[in-house]
């Protein structure tokens, strides 16, 4: 597999979160081919990022980024045991952090606020406050 078939991006929109929302960041998945439980985080935080198109949010300016970890071997090794692995980062990919294991059983609206609880506190993630 290429690296560019590694990861597929969904953009939440333009923006108009209002305050540090306004600047384009990245929430990452570690995942891989037949994980139900990254096929389940995947489909909520798509119907978060489309809402977020049209009721302005922090998830307004993210991407979603979804990296398949059996795409390099580094990824591999650091997440097989712990997939699926949400991360956060800037735009450019700098300061990457991962965000705390959501619960699978989160409700959509309880993951929006579990990342922005966790963004608050990451202030060099642009959509941190």
């Amino acid at each position: 597999m290429s690296p560019a078939a590694s990861y597929s991006v969904v953009t939440g929109g333009p923006g108009g979160g209002g305050g540090s929302a306004d600047q384009p960041w990245r929430l990452i998945i570690y995942s891989k081919e037949g994980c139900h439980l990254c096929d389940g985080l995947k489909e909520k935080l798509e119907a978060l990022l489309e809402r977020a198109e049209f009721l302005p949010s922090v998830l307004s300016a993210a991407e979603l980024e979804v990296r398949d970890i059996a795409a390099q071997p580094e990824w591999e090794s650091k997440y097989a045991m712990s997939i699926p692995v949400l991360a956060a980062a800037a735009a450019d990919g700098s300061g990457e952090v991962e965000v705390p294991r959501p619960s699978p059983r989160l409700s959509a609206d309880a993951l929006q606020r579990h990342i922005e609880k966790f963004l608050a506190g990451q202030p060099h993630v642009q959509g941190g406050q």
